[in-house]
């Protein structure tokens, strides 16, 4: 499958879940849960080789995935989404299809995901007027995935939508090297 094809996929079963959520009353519940999966997931490969192989029947990959769901007491949009994944042979898609939901999400209750690079932790203080400033910025609400990068030796790097503002010492280094080269 091309990949567009595979985003076109994924997409759907994304869309699917959401509407599926909302109109079950249980979105919010359902994306706290995806997001939890999502980071279960991402963090054992076994997993996710498991659910890619040919070599296990969908079957046994629908029987993983409600043994999952059940132990981890799942809302049913989740449960329903791992046994069509399953049934239709999709199931090496899941971790895709559960970040795409949080997006999908986001875009239907108008929330822009942000994502903030710093050196350091930032305070609860600096974060407050971070999204403060944030959702000036945007006119609406925003979620902030914030992440520490030593490489980045100081100040911050905030990526919203399109746009990136890159205020980090090793951005301004990299800008006047670029400038002492005229290249910039």
């Amino acid at each position: 499958m091309k990949k567009n094809e595979q985003n076109k996929l994924i997409g759907s079963y994304a869309e699917a879940l959401y509407k599926v959520s909302e109109s079950s009353g249980v979105a919010d519940e359902v994306l706290s849960s995806a997001e939890s999966m999502y980071n279960e997931l991402k963090q054992d490969a076994r997993v996710a080789e498991y659910l890619s192989s040919p070599m296990w029947n969908n079957e046994a990959k629908r029987n993983a995935l409600i043994a999952i769901a059940s132990d981890k007491r799942l809302p049913q949009p989740l449960v329903g989404l791992f046994n069509t994944l399953a049934v239709n042979g999709r199931s090496g898609l899941l971790i895709e299809v559960l970040d795409k939901f949080k997006y999908v999400y986001y875009s239907h209750k108008n929330i822009t995901p942000v994502k903030v690079k710093t050196a350091i932790e930032l305070s609860e203080t600096q974060k407050h007027n971070l999204i403060a400033a944030m959702e000036k910025y945007t006119s609406g609400k925003v979620v902030v995935d914030y992440a520490v990068c030593p490489d980045i030796l100081g100040g911050m790097l905030v990526e919203c939508g399109s746009k990136q503002i890159d205020d980090t010492i090793r951005g301004k280094l990299n800008r006047l090297e670029l400038l002492m080269k005229g290249t910039l």
